[in-house]
């Protein structure tokens, strides 16, 4: 797979969260979402991503501060 690039060396936000949920599908093996429900698709699938890397990083955040307290 290729990330999805515009013009010159930006990434458009909406291709890249379609690259996203796409790569998603792929890896779990989730059908495929019909065409009129895929911006919402993507839009709920990349929220979950986003949720789960946020906790993820508050998660180690929270012990890396337990740990340099003591």
């Amino acid at each position: 797979m290729r990330l999805p690039c515009g013009s010159g060396n930006s990434i458009e936000p909406m291709k890249l969260l379609a690259w996203l949920t796409e790569s998603f599908i792929e890896v779990f093996g989730i059908t495929r979402p019909k065409p009129e429900q895929q911006r919402l698709a993507n839009f709920v699938i990349g929220g979950f991503l986003l949720a789960v890397i946020l906790v993820a990083f508050g998660a180690v955040g929270v012990m890396v501060y337990l740990l340099s307290a003591h």
